[in-house]
């Protein structure tokens, strides 16, 4: 296992292979342990973060997001700005600080969204068997709509479902 940090004017990347990162392994079995990184970011940064097998837990980071696992939890907690998730496999819970356009798109994952107070925003879920706050949404979308409207929230999956705390 091999942790490869690099930088680039002010983007900042980090690799986590199985063996050398050059050497473009395309699986990691378990023998070959895990790894827990916790990177600290200015809270106003642009943050995009990519993980095939592994969980996805932001706090505090309030500038635009995108995420996405194959197989993994994602959690985001605080955010202000533009966000965007997409898990083939895992949980979405997400609780901003304040909504602005957000896009979810999961295969088999449920998703949670917690509203801030005064929520300005479109909530748009599509799905082909799943739920929209506990209720059957078979090849269809379900709409709701707080305050004006303003930003987008487009939630889409396959068979996961979608649940709003107001």
């Amino acid at each position: 296992m091999s942790v490869e940090v690099s930088q680039d004017g002010d983007a900042v990347e980090v690799k986590v292979c199985c063996g050398p990162c050059e050497a473009k392994q395309q699986s990691c079995r378990a023998e070959h342990g895990s790894v827990r990184l916790t990177v600290k970011v200015p809270r106003a940064s642009e943050l995009d973060v990519s993980v095939v097998n592994g969980a996805v837990v932001v706090k505090g980071v309030t500038g635009p997001q995108q995420h996405a696992t194959v197989n993994g939890r994602v959690e985001v907690n605080g955010s202000e700005r533009r966000l965007s998730v997409s898990t083939v496999e895992g949980e979405v819970v997400l609780a901003p600080k304040k909504l602005e356009d957000t896009e979810v798109t999961t295969v088999s994952g449920n998703v949670r969204l917690k509203l801030p107070e005064r929520a300005d925003a479109r909530v748009e879920f599509s799905s082909v068997g799943g739920s929209f706050n506990g209720s059957s949404v078979a090849l269809g979308s379900r709409k709701k709509t707080y305050g004006a409207g303003t930003h987008e929230v487009e939630v889409s999956t396959v068979s996961g479902s979608l649940t709003l705390q107001e």
